[in-house]
């Protein structure tokens, strides 16, 4: 009777595994158990941001991969840098990366003349290629402000009473021709800061010298 049991004992052993190489697997699993738990969580209590989405995906991508991934931003940069390349744009407009988005800056003399707000006509072409840009490559969570600033010379016209209606014009001007192209107006801002908002004198340049690169519309794609 002892042998029967003993037999039957025997026949339903299972394979001796060495235990040690696989027992990380538990914890590993558990982990990542906790961390789903933990992500719905936060999902299930806060608002989908899907400009937050997109940065997340972004830097996980960046993390698995250990190299930097083509973004809608780095996108935006190419096809412009590429443009002003080819046209010979440098002295009119700049695009640079920064840790929100894209940063594409005018020079003023590529819009307006001087004390005017009315987008110059040799100036549609470009304006053109920065809007068909934008379109084709943001993301509809994307937010396009336009902001539009002056030097510190003052301006007292029947029209413009000062620099601050001038450089909110000018801004307002740009945000109806990229609406007039085709970009949201959910996705537009304007805003005018007059000369409240100088570059940055890193060269030491006289007032005078800065006032040229001061006059400028910059249009930031964003996410939020």
């Amino acid at each position: 009777m002892q042998e029967s049991v003993k037999s039957r004992g025997l026949r339903r052993r299972r394979p001796n595994f060495d235990d040690s190489a696989s027992s990380w697997l538990v914890t590993y699993s558990d982990a990542i158990t906790l961390l789903l738990a933990f992500f719905v969580m936060i999902l299930a209590v806060s608002d989908l941001n899907q400009g937050k989405v997109e940065a997340l995906k972004e830097g996980l991508s960046e993390v698995i991969t250990n190299e930097d991934k083509p973004t809608p931003f780095t996108d935006i940069k190419k096809g412009l840098d590429e443009y002003i390349a080819k046209q010979g744009l440098q002295d009119q407009l700049s695009v640079v990366l920064d840790n929100k988005g894209v940063k594409v800056e005018f020079a003023n003399v590529a819009l307006y003349d001087s004390g005017s707000a009315d987008i110059k006509t040799d100036a549609l072409p470009l304006l053109e290629e920065v809007s068909r840009v934008i379109r084709n490559t943001s993301h509809s969570s994307h937010m396009i402000e336009v902001e539009g600033h002056t030097d510190d010379l003052p301006i007292s016209t029947e029209k413009f009473p000062s620099n601050w209606e001038l450089s909110s014009a000018r801004a307002t001007n740009v945000v109806k021709y990229l609406l007039s192209q085709g970009l949201e107006k959910e996705r537009l801002k304007a805003s005018g800061f007059a000369d409240s908002r100088p570059k940055e004198n890193s060269e030491n340049l006289t007032a005078e010298q800065l006032r040229p690169a001061n006059r400028r519309v910059v249009v930031f794609v964003r996410r939020y």
